[in-house]
């Protein structure tokens, strides 16, 4: 279908001022309303309008929601009235800047918004309004028609207004509502809909909205500037850190930086920097928190950087997804010499794989909360001959996707001192990707590239990895993200296949584990605290990490030799314990079982259970705890009392039966003593 297109006409532009106010003493409820028009070529700031929350609608596409970082978002996204929009466009009259926002982190004067088109067309926001007095903000305009806004609150006044009539194009304005709830719950409709019209694409358009409140502290923004995503660093070489830090309606007190968790200094004078020293190989995520004068805080995005030692390789590159032949069929059998992966041929869970070799491409896992879903219209056809499930597959164009800002896919795959070649074939729909892949090791720089970029196609590539380690039992971990969307709706990142070529996956020797404490049929009374430990080993490796496990479930881990476990408030009952081994290539190994017992410290009553005198027998039952010792003893008369014994057992947590033989005395009484 083709959208209509805006254009700026030379028409008469008529554009009516007016305020409506809306308010009642009786009530609890407050909604007042003013419009003000915004000149031509105003840029509006975001930050500073919106002290508690923000949003912008529109950057790049018609589902394009850009807000306020760091906060709880209180503005809700549009609902869209009809079926006239919604759409994009980029020639409003005033911009709008921001520099706190996200999934885009800043913005300078960009003109762009949404429209809908047709009469009662529009957009409808239904903000929760809340018993605190507030100020919402609406940006709006029209284009060849006449916008009419509503604003609904109960307990107080409706507001409406007309204000913005536009022959053509022309400038907008905006609303302003002062709020207040009479009780919680409430919510605030606002309707912008398309009134009398002057063309036939007439439309009303929606840009903006800000909040804030009376004596609101608007908190500091603060961002990494340098070092950038992806950086790679040498162990020897220092790390400057900086970042831009600014207070709409105050000054910076200070920006303290961390790596992670940890605190790596701070700098109270911009430009706020410090530099990290002696870092150890490794991969780190960078953050930075302003502080302002008022004590509100604002936290940055995390920048991930990487340290790296020498001795390995990692070099990459991206092309498109074509065989030698320039043609977009590639043959997995013939180019995954060493293994390949397919996913997503019949679901988003199927994987296919190289079959009698040593697994070495690992299943996909996800990054992000979103849902894997398949796609079967990729540019790239796969075939293979050698598969597992599916032995062969002539030609497919599916793969899986996954929808979301950060969402995307991981993959690992062994590393040593032998050379090999990874190919990873993806894609994406309105987004940004980020591909990066890195060592375990760290012995060489990371590969990250954003190359790989739509606002509305979905352009296909092959990532090129050529890589070894410095040393053996390494892996490669490969991450493919969103690093931006551009339709918010439906942008996503895909992964379809993947081949490996060059050295063949050395033999792993599995690790050994043995528990060692406690012993088989080990007794306890309960609340038992029971230490349990294993000896585990690997003849080509290292162990990474012991797993204990009770009847199949799993009570803890250690990761360092010795590998203990306290197991702790354990109740009565049989227990049977194992210990699972894994070694640094991912190998595993069970112990055996070690059974033991956990008896009550007092024992439970001794009920006798369905006696019977049966010609010169006499039988009773009772139920046994295990491992608890049971005498059983006899007199004929209670006066005197003569108890004898007739047998001991030891129970087994079940149901025993004693019996007797019946002489020719009148009457016995028989007791059950548990010890």
């Amino acid at each position: 279908m083709t959208e209509p297109t805006r254009t700026i006409r030379r028409h008469l532009l008529a554009l009516t001022v007016g305020l409506v106010c809306g308010m009642s003493p009786v009530h609890g409820a407050t909604l007042v309303g003013s419009f003000t028009p915004i000149p031509t070529g105003t840029d509006v700031n975001l930050t500073a309008e919106g002290a508690l929350d923000w949003v912008h609608w529109g950057l790049y596409t018609d589902s394009s929601i850009d807000r306020k970082f760091g906060v709880t978002p209180q503005i809700p996204d549009y609902v869209p009235i009809k079926m006239g929009g919604p759409f994009q466009y980029a020639d409003n009259y005033n911009g709008y800047s921001w520099h706190d926002g996200t999934p885009t982190p800043s913005q300078t004067n960009t003109p762009t918004g949404v429209w809908m088109y047709g009469k009662a067309s529009g957009f409808e926001l239904q903000f929760p309004a809340t018993t605190t007095p507030r100020t919402l903000k609406i940006y709006v305009g029209t284009f060849g028609a006449v916008g009419e806004f509503t604003a609904t609150l109960s307990g107080a006044p409706r507001y409406s207004d007309a204000s913005v009539t536009n022959i053509s194009n022309g400038p907008g304005g905006v609303y302003t509502l002062e709020i207040k709830a009479d009780s919680p719950g409430q919510v605030l409709d606002i309707k912008y809909l398309v009134g009398t019209t002057f063309d036939s694409a007439g439309n009303v358009t929606l840009q903006a909205a800000a909040l804030t409140a009376p004596g609101a502290n608007n908190p500091p923004a603060v961002t990494i500037s340098d070092p950038a995503e992806g950086a790679n660093f040498s162990a020897s070489a220092n790390v400057p850190i900086s970042a831009d830090a600014a207070d709409a309606d105050g000054t910076i007190a200070k920006v303290e930086f961390y790596q992670g968790s940890g605190t790596l200094g701070e700098s109270t004078n911009s430009p706020y920097s410090l530099t990290w020293s002696n870092a150890l190989p490794g991969d780190y995520l960078l953050t930075a928190r302003a502080s302002d004068n008022g004590g509100a805080t604002g936290r940055s995005a995390a920048v991930k950087i990487f340290v790296n030692g020498t001795g390995g390789i990692l070099a990459g590159n991206v092309a498109l997804p074509t065989n030698s032949a320039g043609r977009f069929d590639i043959d997995l059998t013939a180019d995954g010499t060493a293994d390949w992966a397919h996913w997503g041929l019949s679901s988003p869970a199927s994987f296919d794989r190289k079959a009698g070799v040593p697994q070495q491409i690992s299943n996909l896992t996800t990054i992000g909360t979103n849902n894997t879903q398949r796609l079967d219209d990729y540019i790239t056809q796969f075939s293979w001959s050698d598969g597992i499930p599916n032995t062969s597959v002539a030609a497919t164009k599916t793969g899986v996707f996954i929808h979301g800002p950060t969402n995307g896919f991981r993959i690992t795959m062994p590393a040593d001192t032998n050379g090999r070649t990874l190919r990873v074939y993806v894609g994406l729909y309105g987004a940004e990707g980020k591909f990066q892949a890195y060592l375990s090791d760290h012995s060489a720089p990371a590969y990250t590239d954003t190359s790989l970029s739509s606002i509305y196609g979905s352009p296909p590539a092959v990532y090129i990895l050529d890589y070894r380690a410095a040393s053996s039992g390494q892996t490669l971990t490969v991450e493919y993200t969103a690093n931006a969307l551009f339709d918010f709706d439906y942008g996503n990142v895909s992964v379809e296949a993947a081949t490996l070529s060059g050295a063949s996956l050395p033999t792993n020797a599995l690790p050994t584990v043995t528990i060692t404490n406690p012993t088989n049929s080990a007794a306890y009374t309960a609340p038992a605290s029971i230490p349990i430990t294993a000896e585990a080993s690997d003849s080509d490796g290292t162990v990474s990490f012991v797993e204990f496990f009770q009847n199949n479930i799993r009570l803890g881990a250690a990761t360092n030799s010795p590998y203990n476990f306290n197991w702790t408030n354990v109740g009565a009952g049989n227990y049977t314990l194992t210990a699972k081994a894994t070694d640094n290539l991912g190998g595993t190994f069970s112990s055996g079982p070690v059974n033991l017992t956990v008896t009550n410290s007092t024992p439970s009553p001794v009920i006798l259970l369905s006696p019977l005198a049966s010609g010169n027998q006499f039988s009773f039952s009772f139920a046994t705890e295990s491992n608890r010792t049971y005498l059983i003893e006899h007199t004929m008369t209670l006066s005197p009392v003569n108890w004898q014994t007739l047998t001991n057992l030891v129970g087994n947590g079940g149901v025993v039966t004693a019996t007797n033989s019946i002489q020719s005395e009148t009457q016995q009484f028989y007791r059950v003593k548990s010890q």
